[in-house]
């Protein structure tokens, strides 16, 4: 075989390996569900550039320089540290999925129960709106935006939403909650946020277990849900 030849059956070997490659990504992405952006070969092609704009998720040091800022406070009281491995996330940023480590169905619908009561709990405050970063799923929403943090603002009033398929959530938390929660290991940034229109404490929080780690989520919400609203957080009136 001449040299020429070679190099043209090396070339076809490896635009044939990139086809297959490319098929498997494709796939793969389209078997996590629908996201904010077309479910298609158009989407796939937009995330595969927001791919090269991923960042690190995972280290609260990211958020201390905002600690103290106008609207920060602390809503989460003291939680323990989630057990074992952080769960495993999706190579892509959207649709942001989990994995593995799937939560119970029991934890889950205490969750869902959760979320429904916070919802409905302050007519005229809050609210389930279409998420705008999601946009097949409803995001409990922050209905008046006039005292809102800038977060809250820049999420369009969203404050959390579930994502049905893994049971994970995004929340957007204080600054200072948000360190509890990664220290804490219940959580992750969005390896976008503080982009394209994402609020830097847009977090991943991890699907439920058990009861117990419900429960834990349920604190998470709740904080969300006080950093939004602008609630007298639990540092209020203590001297500094």
């Amino acid at each position: 075989m001449t040299t020429s030849r070679m190099v043209r059956w090396g070339l076809a070997g490896a635009a044939f390996a990139t086809s297959v490659a490319t098929v498997r990504d494709y796939e793969r992405w389209r078997a996590l569900g629908q996201g904010g952006i077309p479910h298609g070969a158009k989407g796939w092609l937009q995330v595969t550039y927001l791919r090269t704009r991923m960042r690190e998720t995972k280290d609260p040091a990211v958020h201390l320089p905002f600690i103290g800022e106008a609207g920060d406070g602390r809503w989460l009281t003291q939680i323990p540290h989630r057990d074992g491995e952080r769960p495993r996330i999706g190579r892509y940023p959207v649709p942001h999925r989990q994995v593995d480590q799937p939560g119970s169905l029991r934890a889950r619908v205490a969750v869902l129960d959760h979320f429904d009561a916070r919802a409905a709990g302050s007519p005229g405050v809050l609210g389930y709106r279409l998420s705008a970063f999601e946009r097949h799923n409803d995001a409990i929403t922050l209905l008046d935006l006039d005292k809102a943090p800038a977060a809250t603002r820049m999420a369009k009033g969203e404050v959390a939403h579930i994502h049905p398929g893994d049971g994970s959530m995004h929340m957007i938390l204080s600054p200072s909650d948000a360190v509890t929660a990664l220290e804490a290991g219940w959580a992750e940034r969005h390896p976008l946020a503080g982009m394209y229109g994402e609020p830097l404490t847009y977090l991943m929080v991890y699907s439920p277990r058990s009861p117990e780690e419900a429960d834990v989520v349920g604190q998470l919400l709740d904080a969300a849900v006080g950093y939004a609203t602008g609630a007298s957080d639990t540092t209020a009136g203590q001297s500094l």
